[in-house]
């Protein structure tokens, strides 16, 4: 038989932190872009549409780190969930 013990309350700080972290990604990684898009304005020719294809990578890579960061908090988020409903209904089931 198989044997584990989670924290709850524990596994739900590190969730919450997560979230906050993700959120101050996203406001760091949304002020970089500004600077970028404000940068790509200074300048025109070759040497400019380069930085535009470099940014625009940049960018592409950004979102699917933004979809991963969401991903797993989502699933820290459900699973930390799951185990407090668990541990509730063995909880109702000895009163």
């Amino acid at each position: 038989m198989t044997r584990f013990q989670v924290d709850s309350e524990a596994a739900a700080g590190a969730a919450s932190t997560m979230r906050s972290t993700v959120d101050r990604v996203r406001t760091e990684c949304a002020a970089l872009h500004a600077q970028l898009t404000e940068l790509q304005g200074s300048w025109t020719g070759s040497a400019s549409a380069a930085f535009q294809g470099v940014v625009a990578e940049w960018r592409s890579t950004q979102q699917r780190v933004e979809e991963s960061l969401t991903s797993i908090n989502t699933a820290l988020d459900r699973t930390v969930q799951s185990y407090v409903d668990v541990e509730q209904q063995n909880a109702a089931l000895f009163r």
